[in-house]
């Protein structure tokens, strides 16, 4: 398992963009398990929605992609050299509305590698409930 800091170290987001909190498992080059705590004092809570509070199925999403990219820092030799860029989504769905105080899990799986573009499913699940699923494409680039 890794912490934040190591996060912070190999990612370029930063508060309020960055959307894992912790690496629970990680298998090289293959997948990768990651956290979100959700949290009433999140930005977006504010407007999203203000007497029905929503995570925002688009942070969703990035939350999946900056999974992903934790697992394409397994293909680099200097991440701090390299950014990584979503590309393309592919069935995107939303399962079930994320609420503050849920802990999003979030599973990103490698489908495909070919230089510098990548292919990953990713699925969202709060406790044994999904909650999101998406296929989509990444690319690194220099920085």
């Amino acid at each position: 398992m890794k912490e934040i800091n190591y996060i912070l170290d190999v990612m370029p987001h930063r508060y309020p963009f960055l959307m894992v909190d912790r690496i629970l498992s990680h298998e090289k080059k293959t997948s990768i398990e990651t956290l979100k705590n959700v949290s009433i004092n999140e930005e977006f809570f504010q407007g999203h929605f203000p007497t029905k509070p929503i995570m925002p199925g688009v942070l969703i999403l990035e939350a999946i992609a900056q999974s992903a990219c934790l697992l394409m820092v397994d293909f680099m030799e200097d991440p701090s050299t390299k950014l990584v860029y979503m590309s393309k989504v592919v069935n995107y769905k939303m399962h079930q509305n994320v609420i503050p105080g849920d802990q999003l899990n979030i599973n990103a799986k490698l489908l495909h590698q070919k230089m510098g573009s990548f292919k990953f499913e990713g699925t969202c699940f709060v406790k044994d409930k999904k909650v999101a699923s998406a296929e989509f494409f990444a690319t690194v680039v220099e920085r």
